[in-house]
């Protein structure tokens, strides 16, 4: 997937299902890491604020999809690239300067492009020291 101006990785284990976007209502006051709330499946969804996270960047237009994670978190997407069945190594840790280490992982090369592994719970760790610095 590409998203914060990055090519990323999703594990499938992470993956809850792939959705149609729509615009995310703000809430009251802001929450440090989320643009606002859709509704899905009757419930509220919490859309990721990906300009909040270090080393992270605003969607370049608007979203192609929402991935959903299982962890009820939305993921705004600028595009769907492909499924992998495996990956190829060899794989690259990041550096300790990299500001975006605390939510991205290792990276592989794939067709010349490097792209790095999403850390969900790197991710989710990283809005819940958002919440309680509030």
């Amino acid at each position: 997937m590409r998203a914060a101006g990055q090519d990323l990785l999703l594990s499938t284990r992470d993956l809850r299902e792939v959705v149609t976007p729509s615009p995310p209502t703000p809430l009251p006051g802001g929450l440090p890491g989320i643009q606002g709330v859709v509704i899905h499946h009757g419930e509220f969804l919490p859309v990721l604020a990906w300009e909040d996270l270090p080393g992270g960047r605003r969607l370049e237009g608007p979203p192609e999809a929402l991935a959903v994670l299982r962890t009820r978190l939305a993921l705004p997407l600028e595009r769907l690239v492909r499924t992998l069945d495996e990956l190829p190594g060899p794989w690259s840790e990041p550096e300790d300067a990299d500001p975006a280490r605390a939510w991205l992982g290792a990276s592989v090369q794939l067709g010349g492009v490097g792209v790095r592994q999403l850390d969900v719970e790197g991710m989710l760790d990283l809005l819940r020291r958002f919440r309680s610095e509030r």
